[in-house]
């Protein structure tokens, strides 16, 4: 495969992975338990197939820590705790201390589950 052809597969993913992020959000805010799990089920099967590119492959959510909707930038910053945890745990602490409700209990749930070493 080509470099540019491995790119174009890394960028879908990483458009997939917002969208879940998104939809898990949504179904937070709507009380919607199937929604709230097709967006994490979609997050997940992401996390998996950026993890078939090897080491480096989850490392393509780094640039979502810098996303502008929080609940993207908590669900990235989850999945990177094993990758890069100072990072990972500085954007979850930060989304916490000042995020919006449902972007603030994703990042509170990450946040245990790593301290209690369940991630």
């Amino acid at each position: 495969m080509s470099n540019a052809f491995i790119e174009l597969v890394r960028q879908d993913l990483i458009r997939r992975f917002k969208h879940g992020a998104m939809v898990a959000h949504f179904g937070f805010q709507d009380e919607d338990i199937a929604m709230q799990k097709a967006g994490i089920r979609a997050v997940n099967r992401t996390v998996r197939e950026l993890d078939a590119f090897g080491y480096g492959g989850r490392s393509a959510l780094v640039s979502l820590l810098d996303d502008q909707d929080d609940g993207i930038r908590a669900f990235a910053a989850g999945h990177l705790l094993g990758l890069m945890p100072e990072r990972a745990l500085a954007a979850l602490k930060d989304i916490y201390d000042n995020g919006s409700a449902r972007p603030r209990m994703t990042a509170a749930q990450f946040i245990e589950e790593y301290e209690k070493g369940e991630l």
